[in-house]
């Protein structure tokens, strides 16, 4: 077996793996390419793992011991990556494809819970009596629950949501407490569903979903017509280094200044590996996530600081405490060892539906044709994918579960609530006897 029996294992089981190699080419890229090497051999079938998570394990437990290797390999890989990847081989085309392709509403719907959260929740302790029966909506209940508490949600409240998913926490929230909800997304597809999932639970005419840029949404021309709270859930990660104090800028302007409330949950770096991670590629960064980057837990905390900080203009003279930040830190959680059975959960049900639910659904996206405005049909409007491309699309999607649930069972990464006020906020220490 590839590890330990399901009923052995803890958190101090020495984890160990099983490789079988099917392809002599995975020697190649793995000494050419390291790690990267890898993920690419096992999405290509180069090579099998039957328990992938527990491979991870290995290889996190010993990566000290390969970091002169992986450095080594890894700036080797950076010299040729561009030539090797550029050619138009047939290899490459199934990963290039792989990487590219839009993914459907169907396809999440195959392997979320219910309610379409695509975000770490928050299980019970295993001490409770119902942790064993608890099913993950009622986890991901839990954690948008906690958004409610931490932002002090009130019926009289406008909130905005920077990132939208499918709706579900505008959905709860309205649903719980009676407020407005403005949310924003980039995708119109994500906006089209979450439009359709609002308009049936009824709160159409309490939600609003546009299709903009935080960056391009102004703020209230006085502090009335600003934003009671705002909420964002793991899109933080999509805003880039350079970007977070514009982002948090952005919070500082949309936000009432009298006794505004932010919560964001944002998946986290530590600081330890922050440089190496910076400077380097990985899986995630190219075949999941293109553009993401993770922050330490220190860069939030920086980025709101700088983001709230009126600047001093030229010539000015002022108080020095006008030029002090407007948002100030309330509480910092670390969620992040929730994530590693939700991870094993989605793909555990990605794996069991793919034939059946989300095969189909990379077909008829892929697949579709357009028709002309004289009603001619003009031929596939997307590239259709071979069942080779299918193949390479299932593994990718089951290295990206069980790599990020090795992460976050590791405690290699974090996941957590921010909630940060205005000085005031009174509204934050309601539940608090004075």
């Amino acid at each position: 077996a590839s590890a330990a029996p399901e009923t052995e294992k803890s958190v101090y089981t020495t984890p160990h793996a099983e490789l079988r190699v099917l392809n002599d080419l995975f020697w190649v890229r793995l000494a050419i390419f390291a790690d990267m090497g890898f993920a690419e051999s096992y999405m290509l079938g180069e090579v099998e793992c039957p328990d992938l998570t527990a491979f991870f394990k290995v290889f996190i437990t010993n990566r000290n011991y390969l970091a002169i290797g992986t450095t080594f390999t890894s700036t080797l890989s950076g010299k040729i990556a561009g030539f090797v990847r550029s050619t138009n081989t047939l290899t490459n085309a199934r990963l290039n494809i792989s990487a590219h392709y839009d993914i459907s509403n169907d396809m999440f719907a195959a392997f979320l819970s219910p309610d379409m959260t695509y975000s770490c929740p928050i299980w019970l302790p295993k001490t409770d009596p119902a942790s064993s029966q608890e099913t993950l909506e009622q986890a991901q209940h839990r954690k948008l629950t906690r958004f409610l508490t931490n932002a002090h949600i009130k019926s009289s409240d406008h909130v905005l949501e920077i990132g939208t998913g499918w709706g579900s926490f505008a959905i709860l929230a309205v649903q719980q407490t009676g407020c407005r909800v403005t949310s924003l997304t980039l995708s119109a597809e994500q906006k089209l569903l979450a439009e359709q999932r609002i308009a049936a639970a009824g709160l159409s005419d309490r939600i609003t979903v546009l299709l903009t840029d935080y960056r391009a949404l102004r703020p209230g021309r006085t502090d009335r017509e600003k934003f009671d709270k705002v909420v964002s859930i793991e899109m933080l990660e999509a805003v880039g280094a350079e970007y977070l104090d514009t982002y948090f800028r952005c919070i500082d302007t949309l936000l009432k200044s009298d006794g505004g409330v932010a919560v964001f949950q944002c998946i986290t770096m530590p600081e330890s590996r922050y440089e190496g991670y910076r400077t380097s590629d990985d899986f995630i960064r190219r075949y999941i996530f293109p553009g993401g980057h993770l922050p330490t837990v220190t860069q939030l905390l920086d980025a709101v600081r700088a983001g709230s900080t009126p600047s001093k203009q030229k010539g000015e003279q002022q108080q020095q405490q006008q030029h002090q930040p407007r948002l100030i830190p309330e509480s910092i959680e670390n969620i992040g060892p929730h994530y590693a059975k939700t991870l094993r959960l989605w793909r555990q049900s990605f794996m069991q539906n793919f034939t059946s639910r989300i095969r189909p659904a990379l077909l008829n996206d892929h697949h579709s044709s357009s028709t002309s405005s004289a009603g001619k049909e003009e031929g596939p409007s997307k590239t259709t994918m071979s069942e080779d491309e299918i193949e390479t699309f299932k593994r990718k999607w089951e290295y990206y579960f069980a790599y990020c649930e090795a992460g976050f069972a590791t405690k290699t990464l974090g996941d957590v609530i921010l909630t940060v006020g205005r000085e005031g906020a009174v509204e934050m220490m309601e539940d608090v006897p004075l």
